[in-house]
């Protein structure tokens, strides 16, 4: 499996505020990085990116997300410079 880049991981955050992906998809993309017993992910912060976005889809209640839009908005702008 080839690591993936930041930039295809802001992509996905994007696409789920646009509506194209839900929280559950791109965090059942991320995980299959994050489970792995040897995860061959060289890069520190797409690690980082991919541990946060691996938990995009926990839920605070049966109806509301643990994390609002405006966290995936900062998560974006942080790891886009």
């Amino acid at each position: 499996m080839k690591q993936p880049t930041k930039e295809e991981i802001i992509n996905k955050l994007k696409m789920i505020l646009q509506g194209k992906l839900t929280r559950e998809e791109v965090a059942d993309w991320a995980s299959k990085y994050v489970i792995q017993d040897e995860p061959n992910i060289s890069d520190e912060t797409v690690w980082e990116l991919l541990q946060i976005v691996s938990g995009i889809d926990l839920k605070d209640s049966p109806d509301e997300y643990l994390h609002v839009e405006q966290d995936i908005i900062d998560w974006i702008n942080k790891y886009s410079n």
